[in-house]
């Protein structure tokens, strides 16, 4: 059992019988803090790792496209396996809180190792460091936000507050993203000379800024009274019973949602710097175009989270998405290298309208997935779905979105630091609009399926509650037997059976 002296943090989270605490305005802040770590250092990687590599590690474009993926199968087994950890941790901080005081010095460390400027030796050494660095940012990564995301379905069981929680999550995500996209590259060029020691800097001083917040997150959040363990099975039957989340067909639906969406995210930012160096040859526009991007997505935040509580997380995610996919469209037909700069602009504040809902959506549907899972199981595993998406988060960005893009750049003849063919430039074009709009399609034609509405998250609410209370099968409803079916995909028979 893990534990504190009293004088060190006050116990926060309720007692077995307390009564649940009224999620605030001071709580959404807390909360919300949170992400400053999980959107910010992503988006730091994903728009500045990979140019980094391989314009001043002097790593071959594919070979650092590697660099990611290697760590992959690490992740596929430590993922997973911190939902299970999760679910059933014991400590006087509960469950989830506590990794967010373990995690703390680790974010530091883990994100500052991958900047380190090493450009001497075999190439194939340097890839080694850089995944073994890699690996070790995505185990603290994952020890902290797998909990994190957990959390949210264990404040409050009110659909909306969900909402608002996830909002207020992604509001300090995409604050974070912002500085991301624009802080580093002022940073880096603080460095004096040429080489890569303002990255280091760089990323020393983001690691600092990502860990600190996670005091004030464990200070202000809590976990709900009526948890329900998971069954007590072996590390190895969970691993057989993790596979099994993809009888939840809400939950098959949204992870194909959280995939394309992000998928797409991670192309479009890992080759918007050399879009924006060798396409337009203008490199000085990349934080106006990256800042109206993000700061864009900022703005729509409260926009979808009104919307999904209106209208449904299906219908805001799809409208954002479309958004998102016409900006796309309009770079490709409308922005050439002479462009003015207020036009690059403005077609990326359309993107960035429209991507905050690729962005915040997924996450804001993860609470009402974990609900439709206690449908099936008649448990509680929200670290376990937390654990599913942060495995998928990092094996798509790891195995498919990075390594892609190596790939493409390989094959489209681009090298690092020389001038490009005219081929390789309109090759980077094509990739830069049609790699995450094809993507983009997929995604919204997934969301077309989602079948979760506001008024039957209540439904589902309610049959669980009712059940849970020793209610009868066979005293159902036919609506809610209906409704159950839809979102579970399976016979009503076969729920709250045990998972």
């Amino acid at each position: 059992m893990v534990c504190y002296s009293d004088h060190f943090l006050k116990e926060t989270a309720v007692s077995s019988d307390a009564q649940p605490r009224e999620v605030r305005f001071p709580t959404l802040i807390s909360y919300g803090l949170g992400d400053m770590f999980g959107g910010g250092s992503f988006t730091v990687i994903g728009l500045l790792f990979m140019f980094f590599l391989t314009e001043f590690v002097g790593l071959a474009p594919f070979l650092a496209g590697l660099v990611f993926a290697v760590g992959k199968g690490f992740d596929a087994i430590s993922d997973p396996l911190m939902g299970y950890i999760s679910d059933r941790t014991k400590s006087r901080f509960g469950r989830r809180r506590i990794y967010f005081l373990i995690g703390i010095a680790p974010i530091a460390v883990s994100f500052a190792a991958l900047w380190v400027p090493l450009t001497v030796g075999p190439q194939w050494s340097r890839a080694i460091y850089y995944a073994v660095a890699y690996v070790f940012f995505s185990a603290v990564f994952t020890m902290v936000m797998v909990p994190y995301s957990a959390l949210n379905a264990e404040l409050t069981r009110d659909y909306r507050m969900r909402t608002r929680l996830s909002g207020a999550r992604l509001v300090f995500s995409q604050f974070s993203t912002l500085l991301a996209g624009t802080l580093p590259g002022l940073i880096v060029d603080l460095a004096p000379g040429a080489d890569a020691t303002g990255y280091l800097m760089m990323g020393s001083a983001f690691g600092i800024f990502y860990a600190l917040p996670w005091i004030l997150v464990f200070l202000g959040t809590w976990e709900l009274p009526d948890y329900v363990p998971p069954a007590t099975q072996t590390v190895r039957k969970y691993f057989r019973e993790f596979i099994r989340i993809f009888r939840n067909k809400s939950f098959r639906i949204h992870i194909s949602m959280y995939i394309a969406a992000y998928s797409a995210v991670d192309i479009l930012m890992a080759v918007f710097a050399y879009f924006i160096t060798y396409y337009l040859e203008r490199p000085g526009l990349y934080s106006l175009a990256i800042g109206s991007l993000l700061v864009a997505q900022i703005a729509m935040l409260p926009v979808y989270v009104r919307i999904a509580n209106a209208r449904g997380k299906g219908f805001a995610y799809r409208l954002g998405m479309a958004l998102w996919g016409s900006g796309l469209l309009l770079v490709f037909f409308v922005v050439q290298p002479g462009s003015p700069a207020w036009l690059l602009s403005a077609v990326c504040v359309l993107m960035g309208a429209g991507l905050s809902a690729g962005i915040l959506i997924p996450w804001a549907m993860l609470p009402t997935i974990t609900d439709v899972d206690e449908l099936i199981t008649g448990q509680q595993r929200a670290g376990t779905y937390s654990g599913a998406m942060t495995l998928f988060r990092k094996l798509v960005q790891g195995l498919i979105a990075i390594p892609l893009v190596g790939l493409v750049l390989q094959l489209i003849g681009f090298v690092s630091n020389q001038p490009q063919s005219p081929e390789t430039i309109q090759g980077l074009r094509i990739f830069f609009v049609f790699g995450p709009v094809a993507i983009i399609a997929l995604g919204i034609l997934a969301a077309a399926a989602f079948p979760i509405m506001p008024h039957t998250h209540e439904i589902i609410r309610g049959e669980i509650e009712r059940l849970r209370n020793g209610g009868r099968k066979e005293d159902v409803d036919e609506k809610t037997r209906d409704v159950c079916e839809t979102v579970t995909g399976l016979p009503y028979g076969e729920l709250y059976t045990g998972a």
